[in-house]
């Protein structure tokens, strides 16, 4: 009995140091003093305290982050060892507190003394291999990569950048025949503790060539296929980047969920790695279907429809169909053949059957498209299309004296377009860090009775900045420009420029920003610039908030651009998390434009 009361005594005695811990406080702002080599963003990501977030104020019936007493003493040590792994050995870490007791508050700020830090003295290798031929050749890439090596002599010592010098190591011994090094190091502290000498103990294995090549898990592509994308050779010497490479461009044929290259060190004979090459095939036929709603194309449904393996090999087709108010009908075939002319480059023919409604005009276009695509580097590739269309323009009965010079009816188009795209943002639907580019120009009116002859550029800048876990500050810039050419003076209304909408200038309806004619339809213009930024904040749970500024406008003539007749608007919004994308609402509110109320946005998908 005398020992439940003990228990029960002190389980008492815990919650009231836990309840004594907590003040009641809530948790206004963390700030930090003193901190000159590591930021405050860094130092506030370990911390166990939380201010008040953006989300937190609005659904206020949300458990709000309480000052802790004993969770500010666990940021302190936490601090200390952020800083000691950092290199400041001697760092003094305080806080200071101040209380606003009528608004129940309270606000932390870490005084810190960072005082002088360690810094790398002597650096130096002992080397282990097999053979005195394999040492002389570790020393020798050893001593070609000392000079770039994240810890060089004079620096502070930092834990993270001897540990990366140890992951540079193995890297180059990798990539230069050795499969299996096994590098660690030792430091010594001076006796004042400024300096720290560091040993690097590099244990390269035995120098090795690549071995048998074997292909497991395809089952309908043959493996001839597989081996015409491999960057290595049996007995060539072992090289970790290429088996890298040669994953990327088995991943690029289109055909496997996924790619792995093992090499079997465990089974190394002769001084040679057998490779294996792992695939998983995707279903040879695939079907999507999409059903959608938007204030700008109304009611969408769409079908897409793939088959891998198309009349054999790695090729494929796919079929799209689409209907929507700004497209009545949609039809297309895509047939790729990847691996063209290089394992990097592909082919593709598009021929399709579309019309577009719009308020200026409605289009129904035929024809088809050739695209050569050669992929530069995981993130960038180039590109060449040639594309011929027969086009049948009607023009809104309301515009014919702003458009005399606008050919209707029947007519071709035959164009070229070059470009170029790099893309390093992730994740993919709702991009939190990265950025991407494209840069492109079309040329029209090759031959084949081309009715118009123009030439036109377009730039695409986006970039993304996670500020903290959970906010994303985006930005993006866009321009344009085409210009009649070859004795023409006037471009197609369906290949101008337009603004405004739920992906343009929001706070403008579609194609409102710009040239118009007598009765406010949009003409289209040959200038166009863009620019826009979002701050992106996390709410709850699939729940996000946007805050955007757009600005921006369309010009009639290829050399109009004038930054003092810009349209301005600002605007809220929410996004609701989606496996194919955020849903989208926006209201946003021209600026400096009385006439102009609030605009009312709904898709799919982040504005850019």
């Amino acid at each position: 009995m005398n020992d439940i009361k003990k228990v029960i005594f002190m389980i008492l005695l815990v919650s009231c140091f836990v309840m004594l811990a907590d003040s009641g406080y809530i948790l206004k702002s963390i700030g930090f003093e003193g901190n000159r080599a590591l930021s405050s963003g860094v130092l506030k990501k370990n911390l166990n305290l939380a201010t008040q977030s953006l989300g937190d104020k609005i659904f206020f019936w949300r458990t709000q982050p309480y000052f802790n007493e004993i969770y500010l003493e666990e940021d302190i040590k936490q601090i200390i060892v952020q800083y000691q792994q950092a290199g400041f050995l001697k760092v003094e870490v305080n806080a200071k507190r101040e209380i606003n007791e009528k608004a129940n508050k309270i606000e932390i700020k870490f005084i810190i003394h960072e005082n002088q830090p360690v810094l790398i003295g002597k650096i130096s290798y002992n080397i282990e291999a097999s053979g005195t031929d394999s040492k002389k050749t570790v020393q020798s890439l050893l001593d070609e990569l000392s000079a770039d090596l994240l810890a060089q002599k004079g620096d502070r010592f930092q834990d993270n950048n001897i540990n990366s010098s140890v992951k540079q190591v193995n890297r180059v011994l990798r990539n230069n025949g050795f499969p299996e090094p096994e590098t660690d190091f030792s430091i010594e502290l001076s006796e004042d503790k400024r300096f720290a000498d560091v040993t690097y103990r590099v244990n390269a294995g035995e120098f090795c060539n690549f071995g048998e090549i074997q292909v497991l898990g395809n089952e309908k592509l043959a493996e001839s296929v597989i081996l015409k994308q491999i960057t290595f050779s049996e007995n060539e010497s072992y090289d970790l980047r290429k088996t890298q490479k040669t994953q990327q461009r088995i991943q690029n044929l289109g055909m496997f969920q996924f790619v792995t290259i093992k090499s079997m060190l465990n089974e190394i004979e002769n001084n040679k790695v057998p490779m294996e090459i792992l695939v998983k095939e995707l279903p040879y036929w695939s079907v999507k279907t999409g059903v959608g709603y938007g204030l700008e194309d109304k009611f969408r449904v769409s079908l897409k429809v793939e088959k891998l393996g198309f009349i054999g090999g790695a090729r494929r087709a796919t079929f799209f169909a689409k209907y929507s108010y700004l497209e009545p009908y949609h039809f297309s075939l895509d047939i790729t053949q990847p691996s063209f002319i290089n394992p990097q480059g592909s082919i593709s023919i598009n021929p399709f059957l579309i019309k577009e409604h719009e308020e200026s005009y409605d289009l129904q276009k035929y024809g088809f498209s050739t695209t050569l695509r050669q992929n530069i580097t995981n993130i960038a590739n180039t590109f060449i299309k040639y594309k011929f269309e027969r086009d049948n323009l009607q023009i809104n009965s309301d515009l014919t004296d702003e458009l005399l010079n606008v050919t209707q009816e029947n007519y071709n188009k035959s164009s070229i377009s070059a470009g170029i795209s790099i893309d390093d943002s992730s994740p993919a639907f709702s991009p939190l860090q990265g950025y991407s580019a494209s840069f492109v120009t079309t040329l029209s009116g090759l031959k084949l009775g081309s009715e118009y002859h123009y030439l036109q550029g377009l730039i695409d800048l986006r970039k993304y900045n996670e500020i903290y876990a959970g906010a994303v500050l985006a930005g993006k810039v866009k321009a344009g420009i085409m210009q009649p050419i070859w004795g023409d003076d006037t471009t197609p209304i369906d290949e101008r420029f337009f603004a405004g909408g739920s992906n343009s200038i929001r706070g403008w309806a579609r194609g409102e920003v710009g040239p118009q004619s007598t009765d406010g339809i949009a003409l289209g213009g040959e200038s166009y610039l863009e620019f826009s930024a979002e701050w992106r904040q996390h709410l709850w749970r699939i729940l996000s908030g946007v805050i955007f500024c757009d600005a921006g406008n369309v010009w009639a003539g290829y050399d109009e651009y004038d930054l003092n007749d810009m349209r301005y608007s600002a605007g809220l919004g929410i996004r609701i998390d989606t496996p194919i994308g955020p849903v989208r609402f926006d209201a946003a509110q021209p600026l400096w434009s009385a006439d102009k109320q609030i605009q009312l946005h709904l898709n799919i998908g982040q504005a850019f």
